[in-house]
């Protein structure tokens, strides 16, 4: 398993349109509003670690979570994703960067996560299933314990 950390530093009270603007992505996927994901903890301050897990192997949420927990690591919300690509430009284009927070109810019932990932040298932020399995070049996103 390889581990990487990396500090956010989430500030001010920006909305959801405000925070992907913000990202500078080449593609959002349209369903990523306050709509649909709304900034909660306005104001919020302070910084976090976002720890970044890979496997050597294919996973799903359910292992991806399990081995997080055994190393004492929390949970990210979706406002993490949108943080952590503001800061971190560039690592979406080394990796694939999924964030397992609480699923959002997407159309025809799918389970969707926010995904940051590069496609034809461009940044994107999308969905993912959470219910999917991914191949050893993603990483999940975890946050440092508090």
């Amino acid at each position: 398993m390889q581990m990487t950390r990396y500090r956010i530093a989430p500030a001010g009270a920006r909305s959801t349109e405000q925070l992907v603007e913000a990202g500078g992505y080449g593609y959002a996927h349209s369903c990523v509003t306050s709509e649909n994901f709304p900034v909660r903890g306005r104001g919020e301050v302070g910084e976090r670690d976002v720890v970044l897990i890979g496997f050597d192997r294919d996973v799903n949420a359910a292992e991806a979570l399990a081995a997080a927990a055994e190393l004492g690591l929390e949970r990210p919300s979706y406002e993490d994703a949108l943080h952590f690509g503001i800061a971190h430009p560039t690592v979406q284009q080394e990796h694939p960067v999924i964030f397992l927070h609480d699923p959002w109810f997407g159309y025809f019932g799918r389970r969707d996560v926010l995904c940051l990932w590069s496609n034809a040298g461009r940044r994107e932020l999308g969905l993912e299933g959470f219910d999917d399995t991914w191949d050893p070049r993603h990483r999940f996103a975890f946050l440092g314990a508090r």
